[in-house]
């Protein structure tokens, strides 16, 4: 028995693409399967002014494969005091600046630059208002003394909500929303939207450590309880309008994953799309799977349709599929969603 559905190419609306070798490695899994996808600005050093971000454009863009020919990076600037607000002005009107993110000092990879405290920018956050600029947000505390599995749901409310109350006509993005209070911080609140994994829709705690830590599922904000999974698939599969796809895919190679300290990263841009695409299945939704990845973000971010589809199979036969890839510096990487994706083809009408 077979399924099928035809979905508008997707996009991503929050993906790293790392730099230089790691860059040319996965770039294409990213450009063959999304239009348009908005690239995280936490490089070493951080991405913090207009020239920075085309810069960067371009070595992307450099290394997309001759078949995804309509692939948009969208670029990021890093919320930093390094930023300069005629730059950022100059980069919004010049079409290469995006969004800005902000990271709490320390919360996850190369976030060593990010704030303190979101109320040291609210001049810059009172600009993006002006511009009509989103601020993304890591919104993860970074404070000892907080359980690591309530630290979402702390930022939100000590940081988060001070800032959308003192500047209401700023519009935020939440990145990878990952627990039930996340998901009602977002319905909430007026021009707050959020994006959500593939990992966080499909695995909980026990899947990292019930049976033994498994560092391929380890990523910042941490993977959250079973109860958080359901609140996160249940507004997934809704069709929410303020719930969008952003696999915060994060490649680290197998040396940063496999030594005392796991780096936080799910590598889930090869096969995220057939992962989402199996919940919606699961849950009965796959008619709605369009809306959560090709339709709600474009909404939010006011980007045109794009002109072809992709269409998805489920099949009851399992195919073999890649469970790692190899860099050209002879780094390997582990492909997140392989099981998942040996239940799906996806081609290009």
């Amino acid at each position: 028995m077979q399924t099928r559905i035809e979905i508008p190419q997707p996009d991503d609306w929050h993906v790293h693409l790392r730099d230089d070798t790691m860059l040319a490695a996965v770039v294409g899994y990213t450009a063959r399967r999304f239009r348009y996808a908005m690239v995280m600005p936490n490089l070493v050093p951080p991405v913090t002014s207009t020239s920075a971000a085309r810069g960067y454009r371009s070595r992307i863009l450099a290394h997309v494969p001759s078949d995804a020919p309509d692939f948009r990076p969208l670029m990021a600037l890093y919320c930093s005091p390094a930023i300069d607000v005629e730059d950022l002005r100059s980069g919004v009107d010049e079409g290469t600046v995006a969004a800005v993110k902000y990271y709490p000092a320390g919360a996850t990879t190369n976030s060593g630059d990010g704030g303190t405290s979101m109320l040291d920018f609210l001049w810059l956050f009172e600009a993006l208002a002006d511009l009509g600029v989103r601020l993304l947000v890591h919104a993860e505390s970074t404070d000892p003394s907080i359980d690591i599995f309530d630290r979402e749901v702390a930022f939100l409310e000590t940081e988060l909500v001070v800032v959308r109350d003192r500047i209401p006509e700023l519009d935020i993005t939440v990145e990878h929303v990952s627990t039930r209070r996340g998901v009602e911080f977002v319905t909430e609140h007026d021009r707050v939207a959020g994006t959500i994994t593939p990992h966080h829709l499909t695995r909980d705690r026990s899947d990292l450590l019930a049976e033994g830590m498994r560092p391929d599922l380890y990523c910042k904000p941490v993977i959250n309880s079973a109860d958080d999974r359901s609140a996160l698939v249940a507004v997934a599969t809704a069709a929410d309008p303020s719930f969008f796809l952003g696999t915060d895919s994060a490649p680290h190679p197998t040396t940063a994953k496999y030594g005392p300290r796991a780096s936080a990263g799910v590598f889930n841009a090869a096969y995220g799309l057939e992962v989402v695409a199996e919940v919606f299945e699961r849950a009965g939704a796959l008619d709605r799977l369009a809306a959560f990845t090709s339709v709600n973000g474009r909404a939010v971010y006011g980007v045109p349709s794009p002109d072809h589809h992709l269409r998805l199979t489920r099949t009851t036969i399992d195919a073999d599929v890649a469970s790692t890839l190899t860099t050209a510096s002879g780094e390997q990487v582990v492909l997140f969603g392989a099981d998942e994706a040996a239940r799906w083809t996806i081609e290009s009408v």
